[in-house]
């Protein structure tokens, strides 16, 4: 019988394209293209935004791993690529088979996003897909999409693409002989809160994998500024881990252990570098002194601090910030735009991880080479550094772990009780333990800490995980303010906290900057004591428009509780700006007068917090923006405050009560609506205010109104920038 030619594979290789921003969907493409090439076939593997790299017409099979981030929005290495898509015309990919996996949070309306846009697009341009498209949720675990698609992808695959047939059709995961014994072990122990009574062999220096130079290594580059200064001020202590503590009395119950995770491939290469006073520039350190190796979408800028002000006071709940920056130069940017900051890991945990790592004080100074084929993109540039700057600004140390660290981990643990939990957690079995151990958000050393006998080189652990991202903060200023275009500012808070199992915590860069500014105390803005001080930043704009209307005479919604109230202050001190420009013009010249009223449209803003006395956010400018007509509609919720008529707890309750008022402006003066904060309660909750508001006053059904959201959204006419 002659097989189908429709069933016969026909492409001799696939192409794997990644947009990633935490390098989630970077990890996975690579596990994918990586297995491929196991498997016996010809793989490719690129980021979006090199698709000029790839030969469109002759592409035959593709797979892509995207993610999607804020609202909806695709990855900053996929801009290009969307810019390059959006131009395409006709049904030019007709050769073309695909398959998506998409990588979102349910947390977020716009789910899977730009999975979701990258299908529809390629179908309109002729290219069809071989295999069903896979949209795994964070907010569950991307595992339990992400595992199941990739081992079902190879099948498919087979009908697309032309492989060894030898090695095509490998199980997976495959076991060693040697990690079957362990999972065999691993069922038949039923003692696993017992350590191994054998002692674990001593440590070898985790850089003994380095290769060496032949000639001597010099000391860290001089050169480093401000924050060198203040790194090398901070204690040097290395800091001691938590203790996780997971049940693992159930673990005898099972009988196999399945859907182990593959371990990614070893290809990071740490390489000394001989006379590194002569090597690459990049040992030096760039705008706000920071390792040159750091890749940015726009421009990398040095700011000053020109004033920190405290805005809460001790006994509040949130401790809360408000920072004005200042630039030498004239930036461009409006309101609603953000800006990055890229602060480092907290240096007593970088030192305290080197030490568990089995790093030597005088290795952490040393400059070296990151090398190998298909490393991870934020590792490419990294061409001399040393492992003190790598620790800091290159690799995440707080983000709880995936299951394939954990089962590198595994691989690496001496002792046979650590093997055997991190192994048993690794699987589908193991699977509550594993939520139950991230539940509780361990750093990177304290992984270390809770299985002592993992002794993992430092390549592997700089390969597997995720990197550093810079924090983003909205701009809470305009340039028409007095020096706009030379400053802005962002309020936040500051991210230190104790989990319930008494662990403290504290966020990458908020506190950091707090320690920089010396903690100022609540009260009026502080202007002096940092003025030495730089940071790195760079600008944001929003790519979903969340800006002020072009037409000034649009009435604006804004709703933001808390510091997601930060941009419309922004929005508020620039039409303020615009009202004196108008109110200054309207006495020049002889033409008729227009009242401000009739220039400007409506600004209505809902505001929430805690407790009014002490965590109402820019109360004093709020009140003076309303005072002065800027304002049109200034509306309080106070979430913990009791016996006060009439009072709404929450923004939404706020909507709810304002609904006919709120419709009126929506349907009457087209409006646009502004929400910002954070997604997983309150912009669902407002969200579904919204659709009442449009089935009780403007006589939709309830999946009218969510459509006519959706098309709101669309329009640029209903914009969110949230965090979950």
């Amino acid at each position: 019988m002659v097989p189908d030619a429709d069933l016969l594979p026909h492409a001799d290789h696939l192409t794997v394209f990644f947009a990633s921003q935490t390098g989630n969907a970077e990890s996975i493409s690579r596990n994918i293209h990586e297995q491929a090439e196991e498997r016996g076939f010809k793989s490719t593997h690129f980021v979006l935004n090199d698709f000029a790299k790839v030969d469109w017409d002759k592409e035959e099979c593709l797979v892509f791993v995207v993610s999607t981030t804020g609202d909806g929005d695709p990855p900053d290495n996929s801009t290009k690529f969307w810019r390059h898509l959006r131009k395409l015309k006709g049904v030019g990919l007709t050769k073309a088979k695909y398959a998506i996996l998409g990588l979102g949070d349910t947390n977020y309306d716009n789910f899977c996003q730009t999975a979701k846009k990258i299908d529809t697009r390629l179908q309109e341009l002729g290219a069809s897909p071989f295999y069903a498209r896979g949209l795994a949720d964070d907010a569950t675990g991307l595992e339990e999409v992400v595992d199941p698609w990739i081992k079902n992808l190879w099948p498919a695959l087979a009908h697309q693409v032309n492989s060894t047939p030898t090695i095509h059709d490998l199980p997976q995961p495959h076991l060693s002989k040697e990690e079957e014994i362990i999972v065999k072990d691993i069922i038949e122990n039923e003692h696993l809160h017992q350590s191994s009574s054998a002692a674990s062999p001593a440590k070898p220096s985790a850089t003994d994998s380095i290769v060496k130079g032949s000639g001597s290594v010099d000391a860290l580059t001089k050169g480093i500024e401000s924050l060198a200064v203040a790194a090398e001020k901070a204690p040097n202590v290395p800091a001691s881990g938590y203790k996780i503590e997971v049940d693992f009395s159930t673990v005898a119950s099972h009988t196999n252990l399945t859907a182990l995770p593959r371990v990614p491939n070893a290809n990071l290469k740490i390489t000394d570098i001989e006379n590194a006073s002569n090597t690459s520039t990049t040992s030096g350190k760039t705008a706000g002194s920071i390792p040159s190796f750091i890749q940015t979408p726009s421009r990398l800028m040095s700011a000053k601090v020109n004033s920190v002000q405290c805005l809460t006071p001790e006994d509040a709940v949130k401790r809360t910030l408000f920072v004005e920056f200042g630039f030498e130069d004239d930036i461009e940017y409006a309101p609603g735009d953000s800006f990055s900051i890229w602060a480092p890991n907290d240096e007593s945990l970088v030192r305290g991880v080197l030490a568990a790592l089995g790093v030597r004080d005088e290795e952490l100074n040393k400059q070296v080479r990151l090398e190998g084929e298909g490393i991870p993109s934020h590792l490419q540039p990294v061409q001399s550094a040393t492992l003190l700057d790598i620790f800091r600004y290159s690799v995440d140390l707080t983000t709880a772990p995936k299951k394939a660290n954990i089962r590198l981990y595994a691989d690496h643990a001496s002792d046979l009780s650590d093997k055997q939990k991190l192994m048993f957690m690794a699987s589908k079995q193991g699977a509550d333990q594993f939520n139950a151990f991230r539940a509780q958000a361990p750093t990177l050393l304290d992984i270390l800490h809770t299985f002592p006998s993992i002794n993992v080189p430092v390549a592997r652990v700089i390969e597997t995980l995720p990197p550093l991202q810079p924090r983003d903060y909205s701009i809470t200023s305009s340039p028409m303010a007095r020096n706009g275009h030379r400053r802005w500012s962002c309020a936040f808070n500051v991210v230190v906290y104790q989990s319930p199992e008494g662990f403290k915590r504290r966020g990458v860069c908020t506190p950091w900057l707090d320690e920089l500014a010396g903690k100022v105390p609540f009260g009026k803005a502080v202007t002096t004591g940092f003025e030495d001080l730089r940071l790195p930043m760079f600008l944001k704009p929003n790519e979903t428009k969340f800006n002020l209307p072009s037409d000034a005479a649009k009435p604006v919604i804004m709703i933001g509780p808390g510091t997601g109230v930060a941009p419309f202050m922004g929005f508020l001190e620039h039409r303020a700006e615009q009202r004196k420009i108008k109110k200054r013009l309207a006495n020049v010249g002889s033409g008729p007068r227009r009242s401000l009223e009739d220039m400007f449209g409506e600004m209505w803003l809902f505001f929430g917090c805690r407790d009014r006395k002490k965590d109402w956010l820019f109360r004093e400018q709020m009140e003076e923006y309303k005072k002065e007509g800027v304002l049109t509609e200034l509306q309080l919720a106070v979430s913990r405050e009791e016996n006060v008529p009439n009072s709404a707890k929450y923004v939404q309750d706020l909507i709810k009560k304002e609904g006919k008022r709120i419709w009126n402006l929506l349907d009457k003066k087209g409006a646009l609506i502004y929400v910002c904060g954070d997604a997983k309660g309150m912009a669902k909750a407002v969200h579904d205010e919204l659709v009442n508001v449009l089935v009780e006053h403007g006589g939709f059904d309830r999946t009218a109104a969510l459509l006519e959201l959706n098309k709101w959204a669309q329009e640029r006419r209903y914009l969110r920038d949230l965090w979950a």
